[in-house]
């Protein structure tokens, strides 16, 4: 029976299908998914994002879930920066220690060559080439060279994005292990089916037949770069009359919203990464990924160019894992 309270967190990583699996749960009877899904609430350490969607106290977060009807046993938000945040889990755990969480991992070079992508399509960042937006991190870090309309600075960080290690062993030590699913991106798109009904059940869901796991969230960019960046990034003076009007949009979920901003984007191709970039990338999460794999006990270390085939390796294979994940 819902009480209205969340109860189930995605909480990340970025462009690793959690916008996917969020909307096939959302069709699911039984679950209630908020709008906006991703409202940032328990990341306190990452304040502008927080106040992003002005749902700054308890009350007002709540109202988020005020619509949660007796059927709706999941009670769901799908906030993908908690998992890289230092203070997210933990809030959440005290605000509901019986809170199921499910993150979704995928080789990090595709992540943050895709969430550099989103970020630019946000007006998050303003540097076009990712290989130099990566080479400009430290400066970053440092507070120069941030764009003007960028919430979130901790998301130029690309390479702490996508370091999963730090953020799964911290994830691990505050989540009990029955109340914590950790999916493989590259077990989702092999077997969407398999993957989802195991998710149901680790949710306590009822099976529930899709006919078909649409394409959500592929990558896209503008149809009308200047409208859109005057409603995603306005001027001064506009900002609180913009901002207004997005809150208030977002009152209505479905419908003619949804509908307007999907025609408001076009499908894109992101610019190819090359052999050298690549090789950068993949030796500099080398390390991250070995860490990874023994969290897990899942050996990933093929992400980054490693062959498993042609040295023994202590992990289990994939094929035995994946159920486990």
């Amino acid at each position: 029976m819902s009480s209205n309270l969340p109860n189930t967190f995605v909480i990340g990583a970025p462009k690793c299908g959690t916008s996917a699996m969020a909307a096939y749960l959302n069709q699911h009877p039984n679950v209630f998914l908020c709008n906006p899904k991703e409202p940032f609430f328990w990341s306190s350490d990452y304040p502008m994002l927080q106040d992003l969607h002005k749902v700054t106290d308890l009350d007002r977060y709540l109202q988020l879930f005020a619509s949660a009807k007796v059927e709706h046993s999941v009670v769901c938000e799908g906030s993908t920066n908690y998992l890289a945040s230092q203070v997210a889990v933990e809030r959440i755990m005290a605000f509901n220690p019986a809170a199921k969480f499910i993150v979704m991992l995928r080789n990090p070079v595709d992540v943050v060559h895709a969430f550099h992508s989103e970020c630019l399509f946000a007006y998050i960042e303003d540097e076009p080439d990712f290989e130099k937006a990566w080479d400009i991190q430290d400066d970053r870090w440092s507070g120069r060279r941030l764009p003007k309309g960028c919430v979130a600075p901790q998301f130029l960080q690309y390479r702490d994005v996508a370091s999963y290690a730090e953020q799964l062993e911290r994830f691990f030590a505050l989540v009990p292990e029955e109340n914590r699913k950790v999916l493989i991106f590259d077990d989702f798109a092999a077997d969407n089916e398999g993957t989802f009904q195991d998710t149901l059940q680790f949710l306590d869901l009822p099976a529930f037949e899709k006919e078909s796991f649409e394409r959500v969230n592929a990558s896209h960019d503008h149809k009308f770069p200047l409208f859109s960046q005057l409603v995603l990034d306005p001027p001064t003076p506009l900002k609180p009359v913009v901002e207004t009007l997005r809150v208030t949009a977002r009152q209505f979920k479905g419908g003619w919203v949804d509908q307007a901003k999907q025609w408001f984007r076009k499908p894109t191709k992101r610019t190819p990464l090359t052999s050298e970039f690549r090789a950068k990338l993949c030796e500099f999460f080398a390390e991250d990924v070995s860490e990874t794999s023994n969290i897990l006990g899942r050996d990933l270390r093929h992400w980054v160019g490693v062959s498993v085939d042609s040295e023994s390796s202590a992990f289990p294979s994939s094929e035995r894992m994946a159920a486990s994940c």
